[in-house]
């Protein structure tokens, strides 16, 4: 996954207010920032709800995995050629 950078336009108030903020910690405004969306996008992630496989399809699952690790899997590019695989 690549890096992706994000312009924003904070006022004034908001750049101050987060310039102290960031400061208590030791960070300056743009750290400060990218800590808040990092932990935000952490507890994001945390929060989804998983939901385990039976045996079944573990079983099955990896089995798939096994089988594209040695190369017997194709990449479908297109939906209307999956009845000729």
């Amino acid at each position: 996954m690549q890096t992706q950078k994000i312009q924003i336009t904070l006022t004034p108030q908001e750049i101050l207010a987060l310039s102290l903020k960031g400061e208590s910690l030791g960070y300056n405004v743009t750290k400060f920032i990218k800590f808040l969306i990092t932990k935000e996008a952490y507890a994001a992630v945390e929060s989804m709800p998983v939901f385990p496989m039976s045996e079944e399809l573990e079983k099955k699952t990896l089995k798939a995995i096994e089988e594209h690790k040695k190369g017997k899997t194709k990449e479908l590019r297109e939906i209307s050629v999956l009845d000729n695989l």
